[in-house]
Protein backbone atom coordinates (compact mmCIF):
# COMPACT_ATOMS: atom_id res chain seq x y z
CA UNK A 1 0.00 0.00 0.00
CA UNK A 2 1.32 3.45 -0.80
CA UNK A 3 2.36 6.30 1.95
CA UNK A 4 -1.06 8.25 0.62
CA UNK A 5 -2.90 5.04 0.52
CA UNK A 6 -1.73 4.51 4.74
CA UNK A 7 -2.99 7.97 4.96
CA UNK A 8 -6.49 7.12 3.90
CA UNK A 9 -6.55 3.66 5.80
CA UNK A 10 -5.74 5.44 8.66
CA UNK A 11 -8.06 8.69 8.24
CA UNK A 12 -10.99 5.89 7.10
CA UNK A 13 -10.34 3.80 10.65
CA UNK A 14 -10.14 6.94 13.02
CA UNK A 15 -13.50 7.59 11.37
CA UNK A 16 -14.66 3.90 11.89
CA UNK A 17 -13.76 4.85 15.78
CA UNK A 18 -15.96 7.63 16.25
CA UNK A 19 -18.69 5.70 14.86
CA UNK A 20 -18.15 2.45 16.06
CA UNK A 21 -16.31 3.08 19.31
CA UNK A 22 -15.20 -0.21 21.75
CA UNK A 23 -16.80 -2.34 18.98
CA UNK A 24 -13.51 -1.50 17.35
CA UNK A 25 -10.59 -3.28 18.35
CA UNK A 26 -7.32 -0.94 18.09
CA UNK A 27 -6.92 2.33 17.10
CA UNK A 28 -4.78 1.95 13.86
CA UNK A 29 -5.59 -0.59 11.40
CA UNK A 30 -2.59 -3.68 12.23
CA UNK A 31 1.35 -3.33 10.94
CA UNK A 32 3.01 -5.59 8.85
CA UNK A 33 4.91 -7.17 11.87
CA UNK A 34 1.23 -7.46 14.23
CA UNK A 35 -0.55 -9.30 11.19
CA UNK A 36 2.21 -11.13 11.05
CA UNK A 37 2.64 -11.90 14.48
CA UNK A 38 -1.48 -13.39 14.22
CA UNK A 39 -0.31 -15.08 11.59
CA UNK A 40 2.04 -17.54 13.92
CA UNK A 41 0.13 -20.86 12.76
CA UNK A 42 -0.99 -20.07 9.54
CA UNK A 43 1.27 -22.92 7.87
CA UNK A 44 2.58 -22.34 4.17
CA UNK A 45 3.44 -26.17 3.84
CA UNK A 46 -0.03 -28.00 3.88
CA UNK A 47 -3.46 -26.83 3.23
CA UNK A 48 -5.74 -25.46 6.10
CA UNK A 49 -8.39 -24.00 6.84
CA UNK A 50 -8.04 -20.89 7.96
CA UNK A 51 -10.94 -18.66 10.47
CA UNK A 52 -10.61 -14.83 10.51
CA UNK A 53 -12.83 -13.14 12.77
CA UNK A 54 -12.82 -8.83 11.91
CA UNK A 55 -11.29 -7.80 9.20
CA UNK A 56 -11.58 -4.66 9.47
CA UNK A 57 -9.58 -2.79 6.58
CA UNK A 58 -8.37 -5.97 6.06
CA UNK A 59 -4.54 -6.06 7.05
CA UNK A 60 -4.39 -9.50 8.95
CA UNK A 61 -6.47 -11.22 5.77
CA UNK A 62 -4.01 -9.20 3.07
CA UNK A 63 -1.09 -11.27 4.89
CA UNK A 64 -3.21 -14.31 5.66
CA UNK A 65 -3.68 -14.69 2.31
CA UNK A 66 -0.13 -14.11 1.02
CA UNK A 67 1.17 -16.44 3.91
CA UNK A 68 -1.14 -19.45 3.64
CA UNK A 69 -0.47 -22.50 1.36
CA UNK A 70 -1.85 -22.17 -2.10
CA UNK A 71 -5.08 -25.03 -1.35
CA UNK A 72 -6.01 -23.56 1.81
CA UNK A 73 -9.62 -21.96 2.46
CA UNK A 74 -9.58 -18.62 4.12
CA UNK A 75 -13.01 -17.35 5.54
CA UNK A 76 -12.87 -14.04 6.90
CA UNK A 77 -15.95 -12.24 8.67
CA UNK A 78 -16.69 -8.43 8.99
CA UNK A 79 -19.71 -7.28 10.37
CA UNK A 80 -19.18 -3.45 9.32
CA UNK A 81 -20.82 -3.07 5.33
CA UNK A 82 -18.06 -0.41 4.38
CA UNK A 83 -15.44 -2.31 5.96
CA UNK A 84 -16.48 -5.58 4.29
CA UNK A 85 -16.60 -3.73 0.88
CA UNK A 86 -13.28 -2.40 1.39
CA UNK A 87 -11.35 -6.07 2.73
CA UNK A 88 -13.24 -7.73 -0.23
CA UNK A 89 -12.09 -4.77 -3.20
CA UNK A 90 -8.43 -5.89 -1.51
CA UNK A 91 -8.49 -9.03 -0.94
CA UNK A 92 -10.63 -10.53 -3.98
CA UNK A 93 -9.44 -13.84 -4.18
CA UNK A 94 -10.48 -14.55 -0.04
CA UNK A 95 -14.36 -15.72 0.84
CA UNK A 96 -14.95 -12.06 2.87
CA UNK A 97 -17.92 -12.68 4.75
CA UNK A 98 -20.30 -9.93 5.98
CA UNK A 99 -21.95 -11.28 8.88
CA UNK A 100 -21.53 -11.47 12.62
CA UNK A 101 -19.91 -13.82 15.20
CA UNK A 102 -23.22 -15.16 16.72
CA UNK A 103 -23.88 -16.63 13.28
CA UNK A 104 -20.64 -18.47 13.09
CA UNK A 105 -21.99 -21.41 13.70
CA UNK A 106 -24.43 -20.96 10.37
CA UNK A 107 -21.70 -18.92 8.63
CA UNK A 108 -19.21 -22.28 8.43
CA UNK A 109 -22.33 -25.06 8.42
CA UNK A 110 -23.09 -23.08 4.90
CA UNK A 111 -19.95 -23.72 3.36
CA UNK A 112 -19.21 -27.58 4.66
CA UNK A 113 -16.64 -26.94 7.34
CA UNK A 114 -16.75 -29.04 9.99
CA UNK A 115 -13.43 -27.96 11.25
CA UNK A 116 -10.54 -25.25 11.53
CA UNK A 117 -7.27 -25.52 11.74
CA UNK A 118 -6.07 -21.52 12.54
CA UNK A 119 -8.32 -19.66 14.64
CA UNK A 120 -7.54 -15.73 14.62
CA UNK A 121 -9.71 -13.14 16.44
CA UNK A 122 -9.17 -9.59 15.16
CA UNK A 123 -12.30 -8.84 17.42
CA UNK A 124 -12.56 -6.63 20.21
CA UNK A 125 -13.07 -9.31 22.99
CA UNK A 126 -13.62 -7.16 25.99
CA UNK A 127 -16.07 -5.03 24.48
CA UNK A 128 -18.78 -7.40 22.97
CA UNK A 129 -21.72 -8.86 25.16
CA UNK A 130 -20.89 -12.42 27.14
CA UNK A 131 -23.16 -14.14 24.95
CA UNK A 132 -21.12 -13.41 22.03
CA UNK A 133 -17.88 -14.17 23.14
CA UNK A 134 -19.35 -17.37 24.52
CA UNK A 135 -20.80 -18.95 21.49
CA UNK A 136 -17.55 -17.78 19.57
CA UNK A 137 -15.42 -20.36 22.30
CA UNK A 138 -18.79 -22.65 21.77
CA UNK A 139 -17.68 -22.90 18.17
CA UNK A 140 -13.43 -22.48 18.41
CA UNK A 141 -14.05 -25.57 21.35
CA UNK A 142 -15.95 -27.86 19.14
CA UNK A 143 -14.61 -26.89 15.41
CA UNK A 144 -10.88 -25.75 15.89
CA UNK A 145 -8.28 -28.81 15.82
CA UNK A 146 -5.10 -27.00 16.75
CA UNK A 147 -6.72 -25.82 19.79
CA UNK A 148 -5.44 -22.74 20.00
CA UNK A 149 -7.36 -19.23 19.80
CA UNK A 150 -5.44 -16.01 18.90
CA UNK A 151 -6.37 -12.84 19.52
CA UNK A 152 -4.61 -9.82 18.94
CA UNK A 153 -4.64 -6.64 21.68
CA UNK A 154 -3.56 -3.34 21.41
CA UNK A 155 -3.35 -2.72 25.47
CA UNK A 156 -0.33 -4.92 26.16
CA UNK A 157 -0.66 -7.88 29.02
CA UNK A 158 -3.85 -5.47 30.19
CA UNK A 159 -6.22 -8.26 29.45
CA UNK A 160 -4.55 -11.59 30.29
CA UNK A 161 -5.97 -12.18 33.49
CA UNK A 162 -9.53 -12.09 31.80
CA UNK A 163 -8.11 -14.70 29.38
CA UNK A 164 -6.42 -16.52 31.61
CA UNK A 165 -10.54 -16.49 32.98
CA UNK A 166 -11.49 -18.88 29.69
CA UNK A 167 -8.08 -20.57 29.40
CA UNK A 168 -5.78 -22.70 31.82
CA UNK A 169 -2.88 -21.81 29.15
CA UNK A 170 -2.19 -18.12 28.29
CA UNK A 171 0.73 -16.82 26.25
CA UNK A 172 1.68 -13.45 25.50
CA UNK A 173 3.80 -11.96 22.30
CA UNK A 174 4.67 -8.33 22.70
CA UNK A 175 4.79 -6.32 19.05
CA UNK A 176 6.69 -3.29 20.03
CA UNK A 177 7.01 -2.39 15.95
CA UNK A 178 3.51 -1.36 15.95
CA UNK A 179 2.55 2.12 15.87
CA UNK A 180 1.29 2.15 19.43
CA UNK A 181 2.55 -1.23 21.20
CA UNK A 182 0.61 -3.93 20.82
CA UNK A 183 0.88 -7.83 20.88
CA UNK A 184 -1.02 -11.52 20.43
CA UNK A 185 -2.67 -13.98 22.54
CA UNK A 186 -1.94 -17.42 21.93
CA UNK A 187 -4.41 -19.63 24.10
CA UNK A 188 -5.01 -22.88 24.50
CA UNK A 189 -6.95 -25.69 27.35
CA UNK A 190 -10.63 -23.86 27.45
CA UNK A 191 -11.66 -23.89 31.34
CA UNK A 192 -14.82 -26.18 31.89
CA UNK A 193 -16.33 -23.56 33.63
CA UNK A 194 -15.76 -20.68 31.35
CA UNK A 195 -19.18 -20.22 31.14
CA UNK A 196 -19.95 -19.74 34.67
CA UNK A 197 -20.85 -16.05 36.51
CA UNK A 198 -16.92 -16.22 38.20
CA UNK A 199 -15.37 -17.13 34.85
CA UNK A 200 -17.48 -14.78 32.46
CA UNK A 201 -14.70 -12.09 30.42
CA UNK A 202 -16.79 -9.86 27.81
CA UNK A 203 -19.37 -6.65 28.66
Amino acid sequence: MTTGGNIAARIKWVSKLFTHGRTIASLTPSSRWLSQAMCRDVDQSRPQTILELGAGMGPVTSTIHKMMHPKSTLISLEIDPELHTLVSQRCPDVDVVHGSAEDLEDILDARGIESVDCFISCLPTPSLPKEVNQHVLDVWSRRCVSGVFTQITQIPWWYQSMYGKAFHDVSFQLVGRNILPAGVYHCRNLRADYKSAERQYGK
